[in-house]
């Protein structure tokens, strides 16, 4: 049984005994006053500052059983202080002292994986009050009395506290946690252990001292179990605790670190130090960060908020190569990632710009290395900035919690010598996750590494995008000279046959090499499954085959639980996912958090508070609560923008208006209601949770599914609740629009990986796995399925660098080029994937492969099926498959009734193209929310007024100048430009370079009035509505479309820009075949004909629309996903919902 749940478990037994003999549980400091009594325990109340507390809010002395608190705060607040105190008593050994910081009881007891929760909850003593505050919260409100009191008597969050005086957060805490995570099963009955084999390597490695000590544990040998021998074998010599120092990457690995050495040593370990390096270097930082100017509490940026800080500033420098303005956010997050890296080799701002101008410098005439040594100093002036800004807000990101301490430390030998006296054992766990940031801290941390203890395995280095590398195992005996290596030579996890195939593998991996053999002896035997190979003649058949072969271990007693499916990709994990729900095969398996049904309907509900034009009321009139019709739903969203007022009154008016159906009036008053009282200038947190408990009560209809898919979306639900607690350090405005606007970047930068993760909670329930091979390290399970294994999937290929570091500047690049560096990087981290995806298997390994692509086209196998030992491995002829079940349900076609036929314009096509489901909101429903304000936006639609300007002008006859285009101009930006902005001249020069290429873009060409040309086609007209219409002076007649942006290498010859075959359409069919059509890209002042677009190129051209047309009228609105564009589109808040009807426009 997990952790927690033990100490809820013991917390809600002590409520239960203290109320049958009699303690009133809505009277928290009468019940918390029988508990001690109960406990026979000594208790006083102090006066603030007593010397007694030593300067603590509360003090336990386990000698003499006495509880000390302070005298302040209401009764609840005295009661929460000895309830945290108690849990002390009853859960750890030891005396504690707490501050005031420590004591939360309304805190989640999972840490959000976002901002600063994801590096300082782990270490042993973050944990332990943690689990006081738990347990707190426990005893004085269990979970079965809070969901008795919300689920059974229908008491509100709001009543409950009330009624018992507890802050409302902790109620409602509490009450997610009661009802939205399902109840752990009873204790399993602890069978007796086997016998195992030992392995004398552990013994060595666990009594070595006088050296620096490496040792290389391959999979499932048992490398924690040594690590935690080893810490207990120092404090058996008497060694300091609070002298041990245990540092390692990942969370996951801190927390069983830090409840392994707990269980072996309850008494000593909250004296150690154990988290990860990211932990341990933000409180270094906290500690001494005065020394290189950090505050106390440096707030913790993520790259969301670093891009929130850097999109407005990078327009303002004069770049070349990475100047994208109109869409400068994925920009950024290129350059952060180079940035990150940078910082993962130690090299600091200062450092990376003497690197590329040595570049710069040696690059002589060579264009090609010029043009790259140009990148780099561009990025050198980004990180300037960047570091700038940092420093302007006392803040760090999550690459300067490493290097920042490192560098402190080499830099202060004072310091250094006064951390190496406190931390005078230092161990280090997954050493193969170690980067030369890592590497450098541990080295100024060891001095001459004789109290050094590392482990790891080389052949798991699968991190190497944040600078690991398995040549830092290699490197240890050069790192620190005269170190032992040594290995573990037992696996306790897998079978013999499964050891074979993965060592078999790893024999010609990179990352074996400068390591010792892997030669592993099977604890449990040869084993008498065979790991196979499954193949299948497309995606389809194999998502069948894994079902299948799914149902068949379950059916020979392997239950869903103990099985998993291991992806390379998270698209491929949701494609599996939704292949396995889809034939009743249920899994454990939350997806993209922001894009799953539940929690939309809750950001939808967000978005109402801050729209004014409510477009997210489509979506909630989908939810079945509120059952409005698509009609009345189209009709709201329609008077919201009429009304003029935020969105959440306007609900309120429209429920009270004429012209809704039945149906559609009885929604508008529930959703008034259930909105009614809620601030849209509160905290997202607080009003969602009103919106939940309060006044709609959802959370109790989530508890009544019962069902394990009902579960994981009430588990989804418990996760976005638990990030929405969390707000980032910067940005300003309303914070519901804060977080909305936080939701999209995360999903645009792919930040919201972790959020992915099924909450610890929920991982009793008897369903299939499914992660990525990332996400699976550190697991095991009896049955590993892993799909995909083709050519272009796993290995996933190489796609080069975005921006490339400078040369120089990656420690262990070996002479290689720094391409040639990242690319057999990206080749032995897929190796190394690969390595621990086989290796998480115990008895049964199955691999999986299509032939072909969805298209037919064929699908080569993965070259690391041929690495694969032979005789090791067998292939299944026509393995199984579940085909999906008859009557499974198919996307219906949307009725809708035109009010005229007036064709469809060429833009909306190709927004139609792009994506048919946002072609519906935006011009069929006509929703559109306005976009993030910022000063580029500003700039932009100022510029695109002025381009109207001149376009009326010259298809009037009228020859602008450039004088009058400034003065025009000059009048909008005052109105709409963003002339408060510190960098508003930056932008307004840029303005005035963009108007002088519109002015000049119009040289030689006389200007017609530009009308639109219908194009009959067999399922509808096609209305093309040129930009301008010109003539030349041979007569020429010219359609131009102009763009303020650049132009894309395929902008004319790719099917995605369908307008330029139509715009030649269009013109021969109004003026002949003479006709041509001229690009006009204002940003790189590029005016040119489009001449490379066949005739046979403009019928497919004219095919695809008519087939769109087609489509439209079928009403098919099918969803195309795309990570960057989805994020960014307006409708991402509500799609893919919609309410039940037809659609009659007006």
């Amino acid at each position: 049984m997990e952790t927690f749940e033990l100490i809820r478990n013991s917390a809600g037994q002590l409520h239960d005994g203290l109320v049958r003999a009699g303690a009133d549980p809505f009277q928290p400091l009468a019940l918390v006053q029988a508990a001690i009594g109960s406990l026979d325990l000594d208790f006083v109340f102090l006066p603030p500052g007593d010397p007694a507390l030593k300067g603590a809010k509360a003090l336990l002395d386990e000698q003499t059983g006495t509880i000390r608190c302070e005298d302040a705060g209401s009764p609840v607040d005295r009661a929460l202080l000895i309830a945290h105190e108690i849990g002390h008593v009853r859960i750890h050994a030891g005396s504690s002292a707490c501050t005031a910081e420590d004591i939360d009881p309304s805190r989640s007891a999972e840490a959000a994986p976002v901002g600063l929760q994801r590096v300082e909850d782990y270490g042993v003593r973050e944990r332990r009050e943690l689990q006081a505050n738990v347990f707190a919260r426990e005893l004085v409100l269990p979970r079965t009395f809070a969901r008795r009191l919300h689920y059974d008597e229908a008491l509100s969050a709001s009543n409950i506290a009330k009624r018992s005086g507890l802050p409302l957060a902790l109620v409602r805490q509490q009450i997610f946690d009661a009802l939205l995570l399902p109840a752990a099963p009873p204790p399993a009955e602890i069978r007796p252990a086997g016998t195992t084999r030992p392995d004398p390597a552990q013994d060595r490695a666990v009594a070595h001292r006088g050296a620096p000590f490496q040792l290389q544990a391959g999979p499932g040998t048992g490398k924690t179990r040594t690590l935690v021998k080893r810490i207990v074998s120092l404090v058996d010599e008497k060694i300091d605790p609070s002298a041990i120092l245990a540092l390692t990457f990942s969370n996951r690995a801190a927390g069983e670190l830090a409840e392994r050495v707990a269980a072996a040593l309850p008494e000593a370990a909250p004296r150690l130090w154990i988290g990860t390096f990211h932990s341990f270097g933000l409180d270094l930082l906290r500690r001494h960060g005065d020394l290189i100017g950090l505050p106390r509490d440096p707030p913790l940026f993520d790259r969301s908020d670093a891009i929130e800080i850097l999109e407005e500033i990078l327009p303002t420098l004069p770049l070349k190569h990475y100047r994208n303005l109109w869409d400068p956010m994925l920009r950024l997050r290129d350059v952060l990632v180079a940035i990150s890296r940078a910082k993962d080799e130690v090299v600091d701002e200062k450092a990376y710009r003497v690197i590329a101008q040595r570049m710069h410098d040696a690059a002589g005439s060579d264009e090609e290395a010029l043009a790259a040594a140009e990148k780099c100093l561009e990025v050198a002036d980004i990180y300037e900035r960047y570091e700038a800004a940092k420093r302007d807000r006392g803040a760090v990101d999550f690459g300067d919690l490493v290097m920042l301490p490192a560098l402190l430390l080499e830099h202060e030998p004072a310091l250094a010598a006064s951390v190496r006296l406190r931390h005078r054992h230092v161990l280090v766990d997954e050493y193969q996750d170690v980067n030369r940031a890592s590497v450098r801290l541990v080295k100024a941390l060891a001095g001459d590494g004789k109290r050094l203890w590392v482990v790891g395995d080389a052949r798991q280095s699968i991190y190497r995008f944040r600078g690991a590398s398995s040549g830092n195992m290699a490197a240890f005996t050069t790192d620190f000279p005269g170190a032992v290596i040594d290995r573990l030579e037992v696996s306790y996890r897998s079978t013999g046959r499964i050891i074979g195939v993965f060592s078999g593998f790893a024999e010609n991996m990179g990352a074996s090499k400068g390591m010792l053999p892997l030669a592993l002896q099977a604890d449990r035997g040869e084993g008498s499954a065979v790991p196979e190979i499954r193949r299948f003649d497309s995606l389809g058949a194999e998502a069948e085959g894994i079902a299948a072969s799914i149902c068949e271990l379950q059916q020979a007693g392997i239950r869903l639980r103990d099985q998993a499916v291991l992806c390379r990709t998270n698209a491929k994990l949701d494609d599996v996912a939704a292949a396995l729900e889809a034939r009743g095969i249920p899994v454990l398996h939350l997806g993209s958090l922001f894009e799953r049904d539940d929690v939309r309907d809750l950001l939808a509900l967000l978005s109402l508070a801050v729209d004014p034009f409510g477009d997210g009321l489509v979506r909630v009139a989908a939810m079945p609560r509120y059952a409005i019709p698509l009609q009345d739903a189209y009709r709201a969203t329609r008077r919201l923008r009429e009304l003029d007022r935020p969105a959440l009154e306007g609900i309120a008016a429209l429920a009270a208006e004429s012209g809704f159906s039945e149906a559609g009036v009885v929604g508008l008053k529930r959703l008034a209601d259930d909105l009614q009282g809620l601030r849209r200038e509160g905290m997202p947190w607080d009003f969602l949770a009103g919106y939940l408990l309060d006044r709609s009560g959802l959370v109790r209809e989530m508890a009544s599914r019962g069902t394990l898919s009902g579960w994981m979306r009430s588990a989804a639900i418990w996760q976005f609740l638990n990030f929405v607690r969390e707000q980032s350090p910067v940005g300003s405005g309303l914070p519901i629009r804060r977080l909305l606007d936080r939701v999209r970047q995360l999903v645009l930068l792919a930040e919201e990986r972790d959020l992915r993760q099924v909450p610890a909670s929920a991982l009793h329930m008897d369903a299939v796995r499914l992660m990525t091979v990332h996400g699976s390290k550190g697991l095991e399970f009896e049955a590993v399925h892993v799909p995909g294994l083709t050519k272009v999937s796993f290995p996933s290929g190489y796609q080069g660098q975005r921006v490339p570091p400078p040369v120089g500047m990656i420690a262990d690049a070996a002479g290689l080029s720094v391409d040639e560096e990242a690319r057999r990087s990206h080749e032995q981290e897929e190796e190394c994937l690969f390595f621990v995806a086989m290796s998480r298997a115990r008895t049964h390994l199955r691999v999986y492969l299509s032939r072909t692509q969805d298209n037919g086209s064929a699908r080569p196998p993965s070259p690391f099926l041929e690495k694969l030992p032979r005789g090791r491995v067998v292939e299944i002829a026509n393995p199984a498959t579940v085909p999906l079940p008859p009557n499974t349900p198919r996307p219906r076609p949307i009725v809708i009734r035109p009010a005229g036929e007036n064709g469809i314009t060429d833009a909306r096509l190709k927004l139609y193209r792009k994506c048919p489901r946002r072609f519906f909101y935006t011009h069929v429903l006509g929703l559109g929310g306005g976009k993030k304000s910022t000063a580029f936006s500003r700039t932009h639609d100022c510029l695109y007024r002025l381009m109207d300007w001149l376009m009326a002008n010259r298809a009037a006859g009228a020859v602008s100048t450039t004088a009058e285009a400034e003065a025009t101009f000059e009048a909008i930006w005052r109105e709409r430009g963003p002339i408060d902005h510190a960098f508003a001249a930056d932008y307004r020069m840029l303005a005035t370079r963009i108007i002088n290429a519109m002015i000049r873009s119009g040289d030689g060409r006389a200007f017609r009035k530009a009308e639109a040309i219908d194009i009959r086609l067999a399922h509808g007209v096609i209305r093309v509505e040129p930009d301008e219409v010109a003539e030349l002076a041979d007569g020429t007649v010219v359609l131009r479309r102009v763009r303020t942006g650049y132009r894309r290498k395929d902008e004319y010859k790719s099917a995605e820009h369908i307008e330029y075959g139509l715009y030649i359409a269009a013109g021969r069919e109004r003026f002949g075949r003479s006709a041509r059509v001229e690009a006009v890209h204002l940003t790189d002042r590029i005016v040119e004909m489009v001449e490379e677009i066949s005739d046979r190129v403009v019928a497919s051209r004219i095919s695809d629309a008519d087939k769109m047309l087609e489509g439209i009228a079928a009403g098919s609105f099918p969803i195309k996903t795309d990570p960057i564009g989805c994020a960014r589109c307006p409708h991402f808040f509500i799609c893919a919902a919609l309410p039940r009807g037809d659609l009659r426009l007006d």
